[in-house]
């Protein structure tokens, strides 16, 4: 029997000739290039340092061997560690090879953006749609605005999130394999199905061993099934193997909290989903109601982008920006919802069955965002890399009412070359702000200088300008930033251990020593702190004071400290 999506069809794009799918996607491509075409000489920022250029693990590929310790490292990032380990095998550390990895992934997910919404046009509630024949156009413009906008830049840029990358390019190929897999027909398919369908699997695998929000990815597709296949009595035989795909994080998060045995099962599992924070699962999830608004009005005017932003925090329904922030989300809900409704087959005056569609994405934004932007808090209550996989949703229902709004202004015959017009040159001027975005990611330096510039009030960007201005050596310009930092985070022994090692390069030792004892009283066990002032005193004649500081320094130092130890048994010995 031949599924209703399999038939050629004008209205559901068979019509289509494969050489425009062919130019829809080289258009991508060619755009998301010329977006990213500054972006390969990018350097190692922020977390690029420890988690990838001088990771011991990515250094060395034998760890993802067998019996590696590469896998059980973090094992549900261990697919993307691996990604950096290959990348590390063939290239080095030179970033130009994890940029250039990333960006062909960026790229990968576009054209997979492209071939979910052909995708979505084929199937049985969407094939009526009066836009079904506009698909490609749809699907080009969405493409487009998806590889373009400048809010990507954070997770493909900046090396470390090609685990958020990674894991989307997975869970798209994995919603669009389970949809290839449904359209198939059975007959002429015979070993084409079963290999979606495993292929399908595998890719939700990769995707939970890549990031943990691949976590919905199984409610995803089952979202998908209900949205746009008719139903039938096969649907939960059809789902099932994938929504048991759904056990794998939480099992995993289960089984390396209590791999030390001993400890409470339940308390050591609650605390391994939250991530370095102190904040409450309320107050976070009331945060997360502006924030979530926040990254709307960054996809709709993507201006003052941070890697920091400095965004309070909310700890009641009833503060202005979370009542405001409800109510948009409460509407973008209820237009989901309207959408569903009105192309049910119960509803007196049926909406085109594209309207389907865009129920479908805004229910997709709020999935993909929901293990991040819930009740697991995470020290960093925004992060624009966490849009990335939502904002998929976004696009296409963008690239919809572009479409629309070009057949109310021009007509349906011309439609479809004005919204694809429309659609690109908006995306084009995304492509202009992306490469300016990713000049801020050239540098340690030019990254933080942005940050702090637009997050004043905030230690991190401070303290993370004047050591970045450090390891440049420019020192002079370091002072001022560090000296901020230290105000404006008293507590905080870094920013003065910092300033201390600018102030001796200007000679200043009796400022450099004041900074290193403030250092001492916010933290008497700092080795840092302490190895310094030992060697300022030494150096200065007097022994007496330094003594005492390098046999404590040897008492708190790692092994890792390997030099500076040597020079503290040596001075001890000579004293």
């Amino acid at each position: 029997m031949t599924h209703a999506g399999d038939a050629p069809d004008a209205r559901v794009g068979g019509t289509i000739r494969p050489s425009a799918h062919l130019a829809a996607v080289v258009a991508v491509i060619l755009l998301g290039l010329a977006a990213y075409a500054n972006a390969w000489h990018s350097a190692f920022v922020f977390d690029d340092v420890d988690h990838v250029r001088d990771n011991p693990i990515v250094r060395n590929p034998s760890a993802f061997g067998w019996n590696g310790g590469g896998w059980r490292a973090l094992p549900s990032r261990s697919i993307a560690y691996l990604s950096f380990a290959l990348n590390y095998r063939f290239g080095g550390s030179d970033p130009v090879g994890f940029h250039a990895v990333n960006v062909a992934m960026h790229l990968l997910t576009a054209t997979l953006v492209y071939a979910l919404v052909i995708a979505a046009f084929r199937t049985p509630r969407l094939a009526r749609s009066a836009l079904a024949a506009q698909a490609s156009t749809v699907g080009l413009v969405a493409a487009a605005l998806f590889v373009a906008h400048p809010l990507q830049t954070q997770a493909v840029t900046y090396v470390v999130q090609r685990m958020t990358s990674l894991a989307a390019l997975f869970y798209l190929g994995a919603v669009a394999l389970y949809a290839r897999w449904r359209l198939m027909d059975a007959t002429r398919h015979r070993w084409g199905r079963p290999a979606a369908y495993a292929g399908m699997l595998a890719c939700a695998v990769l995707a939970m061993r890549t990031k943990e929000i691949a976590f919905t990815l199984p409610f995803a597709i089952a979202l998908y099934e209900l949205t746009f296949f008719e139903p039938d009595g096969r649907r939960l035989r059809r789902l099932w193997p994938i929504l048991t795909t759904a056990a794998i994080i939480p099992l995993t998060v289960l089984l390396t909290a209590t791999a030390g045995g001993g400890a409470d099962v339940a308390s050591t599992t609650l605390a391994a989903t939250r991530v370095q924070t102190d904040l409450s699962r309320l107050e976070y999830l009331i945060t997360q109601i502006p924030v979530v608004v926040t990254y709307l009005f960054l996809l709709l005017v993507p201006v003052g982008q941070n890697i920091d932003h400095d965004y309070p925090i909310y700890r009641s329904f009833f503060a202005p920006e979370v009542r405001s922030g409800l109510a948009v989300l409460a509407a973008a809900a209820c237009a989901g919802a309207w959408a569903y409704a009105r192309t049910s087959g119960k509803a007196r005056s049926p909406a085109d069955p594209a309207a389907r569609l865009v129920g479908f994405c805004v229910a997709w934004w709020f999935l993909t965002l929901a293990v991040e932007s819930s009740v697991i808090p995470i020290v960093d209550v925004i992060n624009e890399h966490r849009v990335y996989l939502p904002s998929v949703g976004f696009f296409v229902a963008a690239a919809i009412g572009i479409l629309l709004a070009a057949r109310r202004a021009v007509g349906a015959d011309v439609a479809p070359r004005a919204a694809a017009l429309a659609g690109i040159g908006l995306a084009c001027v995304f492509a202009v702000a992306t490469l300016a975005r990713n000049r801020v990611w050239s540098s340690d330096v030019a990254l933080w200088t942005d940050a702090a510039a637009k997050s004043p009030n905030k230690m991190r960007p401070n303290l993370n300008l004047g050591t970045a201005l450090v390891e440049a050596g420019r020192f002079r310009e370091a002072e001022a930033p560090l000296r901020r930092a230290a105000l404006l985070d008293p507590a905080s022994a870094l920013p003065h251990v910092q300033l201390a090692g600018v102030l001796l390069t200007q000679r200043r030792g009796a400022e450099a020593e004041a900074e290193l004892r403030s250092a001492l009283r916010l933290a008497p066990r700092d080795p840092d702190a302490t190895f310094n002032l030992a060697m300022l005193l030494s150096g200065s004649n007097r022994s007496d004071e330094a003594r005492p500081l390098f046999s404590r320094f040897l008492e708190i130092a790692p092994a890792s400290y390997g030099r500076a130890r040597r020079i503290a048994a040596d001075r001890l010995a000579s004293h």
